[in-house]
């Protein structure tokens, strides 16, 4: 593992729950992983800014808080791979004490572009790896919105990709797809939230945090396009909530990407995650898709 990111957390950087925001996550580790690729001579073209043509997958751990003016490093290194892929394992720490914030393992295609010098692989531990979420079993990807629709998924967002959001061939960044999806939650909280909870969120005593990612990059969004985030549940533990999110590009009729995560309410007061009250869980229920998985808690 090699460090390829100093940095730290900003507080313009952190949502309500005065942590950093996932998208913020994402965008530091893919400058890291950036960073390795290039220092092993793997060129994107000549532009390296073109990382949104070579992703086609991301899993994310989230460990522990990154709460503002946190110093930050990302620790690099291959962790597999065959044929014209790269299996990247990226891992964010307090660069005070050494503990692991996150971990995102990242599928890259490489295909011709890369010369490929030889590394030595690094282990993925159970701490880094997945868990909640089986990469070899997420929920069937919809055809289409009307598609979506019918197995119970419901809007969250909506809107247009900016430039600013893009590389500069027109593809929407990496992480943007993370930020995305994250400002539709407020959305999801509001269809699922008692009035209780509700006001508990808005005087800063109740937030929501995200244990565990996947994102699949399937056909990139790009630049003046129109896309919908649609998301519902697909399991319920004692505490957790499997979320499956899907955006299409409206301007193409296309699924673009597709993310499911492990998602918690979290008490801002003890910085701990709170057990589901039945009454979100009866808000919750409706909200279950077709051919859902089983449930199963996931925080440690």
């Amino acid at each position: 593992m090699q460090a390829c990111f100093y940095g730290s957390v900003n507080r313009w950087e952190c949502d309500e729950n005065d942590h950093l925001n996932v998208r913020f996550f994402a965008h530091k580790m893919n400058q890291a992983l950036q960073v390795f690729l290039h220092g092993h001579g793997w060129e994107i073209a000549s532009d390296m800014t073109h990382l949104g043509q070579v992703i086609r997958a991301q899993h994310i751990r989230f460990l522990k808080e990154a709460r503002i003016a946190t110093p930050l490093r990302v620790d690099c290194g291959l962790v597999g791979g065959a044929a014209e892929d790269l299996h990247v394992l990226c891992l964010m720490k307090n660069n005070a004490d050494e503990s692991v914030l996150a971990a995102f393992t990242t599928e890259v295609h490489v295909g011709a572009w890369f010369g490929r010098p030889d590394l030595e692989c690094s282990p993925v531990t159970d701490a880094t790896g997945p868990r909640g979420i089986d990469p070899l079993d997420l929920f069937p990807r919809p055809g289409s919105l009307d598609q979506a629709r019918a197995a119970g998924f419901r809007s969250m967002g909506r809107g247009v990709i900016e430039d600013v959001e893009c590389d500069s061939s027109g593809l929407l960044l990496p992480h943007v797809y993370i930020g995305r999806i994250s400002d539709g939650m407020p959305n999801l909280w509001a269809l699922t939230s008692t009035i209780e909870s509700a006001d508990s969120r808005r005087t800063g005593e109740m937030g929501g945090a995200a244990l565990e990612y996947r994102l699949n990059i399937l056909d990139p969004l790009r630049q003046g396009e129109i896309f919908h985030h649609v998301s519902g549940i697909r399991s319920l533990g004692g505490k957790t909530q499997h979320m499956v999110h899907m955006l299409f590009s409206e301007s193409r009729g296309r699924l673009s990407a597709s993310a499911e995560a492990i998602g918690v309410v979290m008490d801002l007061t003890t910085r701990k995650a709170m057990p589901i009250s039945e009454q979100r869980r009866e808000r919750l229920t409706p909200m279950l898709l077709r051919r859902a998985g089983p449930a199963a808690d996931t925080e440690g």
